[in-house]
């Protein structure tokens, strides 16, 4: 692993000029594009259109953000975008777009992750060859980190629920004897941590629109700490995500499910 980092701000100009700007013009075309909250029959249909939707993020069992995301196939690669809102305690409001594209294997190609309020912060790791180089921006400067990068690594961002949808895939390849083990990386941090799974369960798990969903509870250790993951099966849509350790927990919401009704619906 080799690190490059320079603390004042503009430091390392590889990342900024112009091919950057088309960079992120690309990212917010692709965003605005894709995060619609409420998708039309039009997009419904889509042939490329994997998984769209939302989810309420849950702290302590109390709401403190959403996050709106899309996943499409594009030829023999995954492209998936979100937008994340998140608050704390009523006293701060934070808000970040993400983007992650991968190979038919969901092994990255690219990642990219900002935030929308200021100090901004931004993440970008593309993938060349068997190396992935993560470049960071915030405010104390930049600075750039080039990793190993072999066909059992995927990215996983903390926080971010739709990428448990390449996760859970990615493990039942490996279930099926098609993929080997697998390991993931946290973008933000560049942290290898090694991922096992634990237990494969039936269960059930309200969805959206308060009913009872018939799904599979995916038990996963990633580095030391457990996740769970309620799928819903036949469509494979995550529907449910826990952080025992961390008393967090996302549960997927309808667009009308405002209501403090659907929020208790969807309690277990």
């Amino acid at each position: 692993m080799s690190t490059f980092s320079r603390r004042s701000p503009g430091g390392w100009r590889a990342e900024r000029g112009a091919p950057a700007r088309r960079v992120r013009c690309l990212l917010a075309a692709g965003l605005a594009a894709a995060l619609v909250l409420a998708p039309s029959p039009a997009m419904a249909q889509s042939p490329s259109l994997v998984d769209q939707g939302r989810f309420e993020i849950r702290i302590g069992g109390v709401p403190r953000g959403q996050e709106s995301f899309a996943i499409r196939r594009q030829g023999t690669e995954y492209m998936a975008v979100g937008r994340i809102s998140r608050e704390g305690a009523g006293v701060w409001i934070g808000s970040a777009e993400v983007g992650l594209r991968t190979d038919a294997r969901f092994v990255p190609v690219r990642y990219e992750f900002r935030t929308l309020q200021r100090p901004t912060t931004r993440i970008i790791a593309t993938r060349t060859g068997s190396r992935i180089r993560v470049t960071t921006s915030d405010q104390s400067g930049e600075g750039m980190t080039e990793i190993a990068a072999g066909p059992n690594l995927l990215l996983l961002q903390s926080g971010v629920v739709h990428h448990y949808w390449f996760l859970v895939r990615r493990l039942q390849g490996a279930q099926a004897g098609r993929e080997g083990s697998v390991e993931a990386v946290t973008p933000a941090d560049v942290q290898r941590m090694g991922v096992e799974l634990v237990a494969v369960e039936p269960d059930s798990v309200a969805g959206p629109g308060n009913r009872r969903v018939a799904a599979t509870r995916y038990e996963i250790r990633i580095g030391d700490t457990l996740h769970r993951v309620w799928v819903e099966q036949g469509s494979g849509r995550v529907l449910r995500a826990e952080v025992p350790d961390q008393d967090w927990a996302a549960v997927r919401i309808s667009d009308a499910a405002e209501t403090g009704d659907e929020r208790e619906g969807n309690e277990r």
